[in-house]
């Protein structure tokens, strides 16, 4: 309900209240019951990742009281292609869940940093190769280019209490283990 109130308020954006908040063509989805997780070492983040309900955009922002959420249509953490996650970076009146600021570190993120995912009974090394500052449609059109390895986007709002940009870093498989 809040966030029918939320996306129905004159202070939210055009785009927000109108359109999906990334476009990409169904791919996967977290099967039921699947627990994964994802370690940023360099800024101390530990986070569930969430499969939100559907593509809605209130799925998605419920989602992501539960941690970060992998966007529909994105592809699973080591499956060829790219895993979409998104993170809030800072706390909405609205919002009720504990991950509100998860990714508000997400800017000192280096190239050559290192992410973990674990799920599936394996471990995914990611290492990152670059960041970026895009616009909601730059971001789109990003990633709606197709990638033949392995890799995962983490996106943000930027700057942090704004969502007129797109923090995003972008890492590649560097190796997969089984746990």
């Amino acid at each position: 309900m809040r966030y029918a109130i939320f996306l129905n308020s004159p202070f939210v954006s055009y785009d927000l209240k109108t359109g999906e908040i990334l476009n990409l063509a169904a791919r996967a989805s977290l099967p039921p019951g699947a627990d994964y997780q994802l370690f940023l070492p360099r800024i101390q983040v530990q986070t569930p990742i969430v499969a939100p309900n559907d593509s809605a955009t209130k799925a998605i922002l419920a989602a992501m009281e539960d941690g970060v959420a992998l966007y529909p249509g994105s592809v699973l953490p080591g499956d060829a292609g790219r895993a979409v996650m998104l993170g809030h970076s800072s706390r909405a009146s609205w919002y009720r869940g504990d991950y509100a600021t998860i990714f508000s570190l997400l800017p000192q993120m280096k190239t050559g940093d290192e992410i973990y995912i674990v799920g599936k009974d394996k471990k995914y090394v990611y290492q990152v190769f670059d960041k970026r500052v895009l616009s909601p449609s730059d971001t789109n059109a990003l990633l709606s280019s197709t990638v033949s390895d392995s890799q995962i986007a983490l996106i943000t709002c930027y700057p942090i209490g704004s969502a007129s940009q797109r923090n995003i870093v972008l890492a590649k498989l560097i190796a997969a283990e089984n746990i």
